[in-house]
């Protein structure tokens, strides 16, 4: 083989590869996080998952069985978080013992996730659930509560570590000039 013939395979060759190269390492960085398995997609389905899970529980009950709802709550909360708001349930169900309040229907509206790293998250739920007690003679109430769940790593999986009720913005619509009536 003459030398021409030779360098001219070689160019051949080293182009070929350098364009694979070329489609991997593009490939890489679209993809890599994904190909590594990241924790951003699943673990955000995840931190969704717990969040409607924790709406539904937490908004189905009946005051006159509290260790049913309990025990529903127990695996989706921090051990720490768990002992704080078992106290809290225990006050508000002793409180509402007497009207037999019962919550159900829970609808979870939806939920975003305004904030993910690898071990917490921040979660605000909509949901809307029928509220009934000896004050409501018929069917019930419709509630709706929106929430920011504060969640944490636990064991690979997402647990609530904190919750708090988010207030409804109401707004008016001012008369042309902006002054209120």
């Amino acid at each position: 083989m003459s030398e021409g013939v030779s360098r001219g395979r070689w160019s051949w060759w080293a182009t070929i590869v350098g364009v694979v190269l070329a489609l991997v390492g593009t490939l890489l960085i679209a993809f890599g996080d994904r190909l590594a398995g990241a924790s951003e997609p699943s673990g955000t389905a995840s931190a969704v998952s717990v969040s409607q899970d924790f709406a539904v529980a937490y908004n189905t009950y009946d005051v006159a069985d509290p260790d049913d709802y309990k025990g529903r709550l127990e695996g989706l909360l921090t051990d720490e978080y768990r002992e704080q708001a078992f106290e809290v349930i225990d006050a508000i169900f002793e409180a509402l013992a007497e009207k037999e309040q019962t919550s159900g229907d829970a609808d979870v509206l939806a939920v975003g996730v305004p904030v993910i790293d690898d071990d917490s998250a921040e979660t605000l739920v909509a949901v809307d659930a029928t509220i009934s007690n000896t004050d409501v003679e018929d069917a019930g109430v419709e509630r709706h509560f929106r929430w920011k769940l504060s969640l944490v790593r636990d064991g690979g999986g997402w647990k609530v570590d904190g919750f708090e009720s988010v207030a409804s913005v109401e707004a008016e619509a001012l008369p042309q000039g902006g002054e209120s009536p």
